[in-house]
C-alpha cells in the first residue's frame, strides 16, 4: 500500500515554499495560478491532512491540476517527493469525499480485464456507428473523448498467442506485462514487441490472467485497489518462474518498478533489455531513412532515469536521428489529466508540436501509450502529416520483424 499523508508528514513539512517548483511545473506554465503549483498542492495536502480544510469537491479540483509528471520532484531542493504527496491527497480525498463515477470506473471496471474489454468494445461499436462524432459535436461528451482516435478492431490479448518461442537459441525466458494502453490501443507495438524479443533469444510470455499496473488506480486516489491489482500482478509471474518482467509502456514499467509487492522480481525497462541483447549478439540492422526524433515520456525520463537507451536503439535504426528541443517536457497527456482538463492538456501540448515541427522529423519514436495518443491528437489538429510511433516498432521493421 503507498504511504498515506500520515506517512508522509516529514516529507510535506520540510518544504519552505522557494518556488524551485514554479519553474519547471507544465501545468503552472499555463495557468499562471498559485493554487497550480506544485508548492501550493504541498500546502493544500498538509491543510487536508490537518484538517484545517475539509475534504470537498474544490479541494479535489485543485489536487486534480496535476500530470504527475515528477518535474518538481526531480526539481526540488529539499527532495520533497510531490508526486507521492498529491497521490495520498488525493487517496485521502477518495475516502473522505468518495467520487462515485470514480469508484465504478477505477475500482469495478478497470481492475476487471473482462469488464474493461467489455467497456473498450462498446467504445469501438459507438465510434463505428459515429455516435461519438454527434456527441462532441452536441458537446454531450467531452472533448477529451476524441483523444484515443479509433480503437483498433481487435486488442493486443486476443491476437498474440501466451507463449511465443524464442527464435534459435532460447537465451531469456521474460514476462511480457501487456499494459491496458497497449493492448487496446496499440496492437501492433506489442505485436513488434513480442516478435522482436523472439527474435532476439527470448521466450515470451504473456499471462492471459494480467490485470492493470494499478497506475490509473493509484492517480485518482483508489490506493487499495492499486495495491490489490499488484499482489495479483506479482503472483502471477511469480508462478510463472521468468527471468525478467518486460514492459513496452513507460508508465506500466514505472509502477511495477515501485510496487513493493514485486520486491525479488527483475522489472527491465523494454529499451535497456533490447539495447543489451542487440550489443551482445550483434544481429544486423536495417537503417531507417526517413528523419526521426524522440519525445521522453515522464515516467521513463523523469520517474526511471532512462533516456540514453531509447536514443542509442533509435541511433542504430535511423539513418537520420534529430535530438528536438525540449524532448524531456512533458506533453500533457497525464492518463485521465487530458480528460478533465482538456484545454489546459492542449496547451501544454502545443509546445511540443512546436518543437517536433521545428526539429524537421517526419517520425517521433517514444516508450508511452499515452503519449503517442496525445502527440498523434496534437499533430492532426495542427494538420501536420508526422508519423508517431513506438521506438519499438521501428527496430521491428530494421529487423524485419515489423508487423
Amino acid at each position: 500500500m503507498p504511504e498515506d499523508l500520515e506517512g508522509l508528514k516529514e516529507q510535506y513539512l520540510r518544504c519552505v515554499r522557494c518556488g524551485q517548483c514554479r519553474s519547471v511545473c507544465p501545468v503552472f506554465e499555463v495557468v499562471k495560478n498559485e493554487t497550480a503549483t506544485p508548492r501550493g498542492k504541498v500546502f493544500l495536502a498538509h491543510l487536508l491532512a490537518t484538517g484545517e480544510i475539509e475534504a470537498n469537491a474544490q479541494v479535489q479540483a485543485q489536487l486534480s491540476r496535476c500530470l504527475l509528471c515528477r518535474s518538481c520532484s526531480r526539481e526540488c531542493p529539499s527532495a520533497i517527493p510531490v508526486h507521492q504527496i498529491v497521490t495520498a491527497a488525493r487517496a485521502e480525498l477518495a475516502v473522505k469525499a468518495p467520487s462515485l463515477v470514480k469508484r465504478l470506473v477505477f475500482r469495478k471496471i478497470w481492475t476487471r480485464p473482462r469488464r474493461l474489454a467489455l467497456a473498450a468494445g462498446v467504445t469501438r461499436n459507438i465510434q463505428a456507428l459515429g455516435l461519438d462524432r454527434l456527441g462532441l459535436y452536441l458537446r454531450l461528451l467531452p472533448p477529451g473523448f476524441a483523444l484515443p482516435g479509433r480503437l483498433p478492431r481487435r486488442p493486443a490479448h486476443t491476437i498474440i498467442p501466451a507463449i511465443t518461442p524464442a527464435t534459435g537459441e532460447t537465451r531469456l525466458r521474460v514476462g511480457y506485462f501487456l499494459g491496458c494502453s497497449t493492448n487496446f490501443l496499440l496492437p501492433g507495438a506489442a505485436a513488434n514487441t513480442v516478435a522482436v524479443l523472439s527474435s532476439l533469444g527470448c521466450e515470451v510470455v504473456i499471462p492471459p490472467e494480467l490485470k492493470c499496473c494499478g497506475l490509473p488506480q493509484l492517480a485518482s486516489g483508489e490506493a487499495a485497489a492499486a495495491s490489490a491489482l499488484a499482489s495479483a500482478n506479482s503472483e502471477v509471474f511469480r508462478r510463472l518462474n521468468v527471468q525478467a518482467v518486460v514492459s513496452d509502456c513507460a508508465s506500466c514499467t514505472a509502477t511495477l518498478k515501485e510496487s513493493p509487492e514485486f520486491d525479488g522480481l527483475k522489472v527491465t525497462e523494454l529499451s535497456e533489455l533490447l539495447l543489451e541483447l542487440i550489443q551482445k549478439y550483434s544481429p544486423g540492422l536495417k537503417q531507417i531513412q526517413k528523419p526521426v526524433t524522440y519525445h521522453d515520456p515522464c515516467h521513463l525520463a523523469k520517474a526511471q532515469g532512462i533516456t540514453a537507451a531509447p536514443r542509442e536503439l533509435l541511433r542504430l535504426t535511423c539513418m537520420d536521428f534529430r535530438e528536438m528541443d525540449g524532448a524531456a517536457d512533458c506533453c500533457g497527456s497525464g492518463g485521465a489529466f487530458a480528460l478533465y482538463h482538456y484545454r489546459t492538456s492542449m496547451s501544454i501540448l502545443n509546445k511540443k508540436i512546436a518543437n517536433i515541427k521545428k526539429s524537421g522529423a517526419e517520425i517521433v519514436a517514444t516508450s508511452c501509450p499515452t503519449c503517442i495518443m496525445q502527440l498523434r491528437h496534437g499533430l492532426a489538429a495542427h494538420g501536420c502529416k508526422i508519423d508517431v510511433v513506438h521506438t519499438v516498432e521501428l527496430l521491428g521493421k530494421t529487423l524485419g520483424r515489423g508487423t
